[in-house]
């Protein structure tokens, strides 16, 4: 019976232990989130703590983030930090100040921040609508990213559009995601990407060539013998196979290593010195006393890159 006595004092005080603890948190909650409401550059000294405490900080910011009679900076860095949380309970307001016609237009783009990687499928249709009708760039971008988790094939429309109609980071990463929807389809994206003036999407899909398991090899080997392949495009084809061990890798290497372009036939040098020296040195001694000085200068150097190997 002592026993028993003494294990319900215990749990006695280990609850109003918690109880305090619970009302001193909401007490500390409630100071931060008003602090919030008139915070300047100092916004991350309240914010910090309140995402550390997380979920039971959500409710105190949402009613921040609601009052529509603050500044709007105010309401801005509370979005912010419940975005950080990226609570569930943030779901549903959240949603509303997007679809709200009449709230401000940075405050709408903030909230997709916090919205991206939940299920939003209930809502495809007005993500839709609302994508459709944006004409911000980076607005549009941020709702197709949401689109993803909403409904698959809006998510691709999206991306799509966003990649043939702007440039730059937004074309960047349309192009990123629609090879994320669509692996399958990838060396045909990449293909189309490298061919790009904009330099951001180019070097993307360039590099991601480099990399990708999902590989065609004589899709870009087709590109490059076109006549009408620009020089750039040309480097852009020839970088990707010197950074991949493909069978086809040495013979287009070796064509690129005899054109004239010096931007080509250096990057066709640089690739060849990273492959095996089976594959390669008996090619460069035959080219080593070739009639046109670059070939012959080239060669040289791929030789001696492989001599300690």
């Amino acid at each position: 019976m002592k026993v028993l006595n003494n294990f319900t004092l215990i749990m006695c005080m280990v609850v109003a232990v918690h109880e305090a603890h619970t009302q001193d948190q909401q007490i500390r909650i409630d100071s931060l989130a008003n602090l919030l409401k008139t915070a300047g550059r100092e916004w991350n000294d309240y914010a910090n703590p309140l995402i550390e405490i997380g979920e039971p900080a959500v409710p105190a910011l949402i009613k921040v983030a609601e009052e529509r009679n603050l500044n709007q900076w105010n309401r801005r860095i509370t979005i912010m930090t419940l975005n950080d949380i990226h609570s569930e309970q943030w779901i549903k307001p959240a949603l509303k100040i997007l679809f709200d016609q009449k709230e401000d237009a940075v405050l709408r783009n903030q909230v997709t921040a916090g919205l991206k990687g939940f299920n939003l499928s209930n809502v495809k249709e007005d993500l839709w609508k609302l994508y459709t009708e944006a004409q911000d760039e980076y607005f549009k971008l941020n709702l197709a990213y949401l689109l993803l988790t909403a409904d698959t094939s809006s998510a691709y429309r999206s991306f799509h559009e966003l990649y043939n109609n702007y440039d730059g980071f937004v074309q960047k990463m349309a192009l990123f995601n629609l090879v994320c929807i669509r692996p399958e389809e990838s060396t045909t994206w990449y293909l189309d990407g490298i061919q790009m003036d904009d330099w951001m999407t180019a070097n993307m899909a360039m590099d991601s060539l480099a990399a990708s398991n999902y590989f065609v090899p004589d899709d870009l080997i087709s590109l490059y013998n076109e006549s009408g392949t620009r020089e750039e495009i040309r480097w852009r084809i020839i970088f990707v196979f010197s950074h991949r061990n493909e069978p086809g890798s040495v013979p287009i290497l070796l064509k690129a290593f005899q054109e004239e372009s010096w931007l080509v036939h250096t990057e066709a040098a640089v690739g060849l010195s990273r492959f095996s020296p089976e594959q390669v040195i008996p090619e460069m001694k035959a080219l080593k006393n070739d009639s046109r000085p670059f070939v012959r200068n080239n060669s040289r150097w791929v030789i001696h890159q492989m001599k300690d190997r």
